[in-house]
């Protein structure tokens, strides 16, 4: 009976690791990469402006958190945390796509909103440096909707977000305390 009881344990530990593994490689695969990438268009040009001249050489903002949405879900569910160190970028001029912000694994699935939270934003005026704020930054965050109508992440895909920011110069002066910049989110 013994000699029969060790083929069958062997047979059914072989079969447990290939389960194992078949589960395994199927979890890995039902997931994919969002990498996520600022670029800034930079200040409105001054023929935009239509106060006086002004300088504004940095627009700084440091940013805490990245939540995504999954298009299926409802409005209060569905956000997840995209894991991020804190990151703090210069918006003031141009810049090509290549500050990666994050990158994930999300479950596959649909996305179409993201949510950026900052508690830090500086800009720097005719050589004097001020705080500002933006408005639910640290607490809701900065409401992102991902264009055209959101993007599919497929089984072990990956997706990349380039999150273009736009400032006018005039407003980033004229405003002592408040900052509203105009994000938009597309996918590559």
């Amino acid at each position: 009976m013994a000699k029969i009881a060790i083929p069958i344990v062997l047979v059914l530990v072989a079969t447990l690791g290939a389960f194992l593994m078949v589960t395994n490689q199927l979890i890995q695969n039902s997931l994919g990469t969002v990498n996520l990438q600022f670029a800034s268009t930079g200040l409105a040009p001054a023929s935009q402006d239509p106060g006086p001249t002004t300088s504004v050489t940095d627009v700084v903002i440091r940013f805490t958190k990245v939540e995504i949405h999954a298009a299926d879900s409802t409005d209060n569910n569905g956000w997840q945390t995209i894991t991020v160190s804190e990151t703090i970028i210069d918006f003031a001029t141009p810049t090509s796509v290549n500050t990666i912000l994050g990158g994930a694994s999300l479950p596959a699935g649909t996305y179409n909103m993201l949510r950026l939270f900052t508690d830090h934003a500086t800009v720097s005026v005719n050589g004097v440096q001020r705080t500002l704020m933006i408005q639910s930054g640290d607490k809701t965050g900065i409401k992102v909707p991902i264009i055209p109508g959101g993007f599919n992440l497929p089984n072990g895909g990956t997706a990349d977000v380039t999150l273009t920011f736009t400032f006018n110069a005039h407003e980033i002066a004229a405003n002592q305390k408040n900052m509203v910049p105009v994000v938009k989110a597309t996918v590559a």
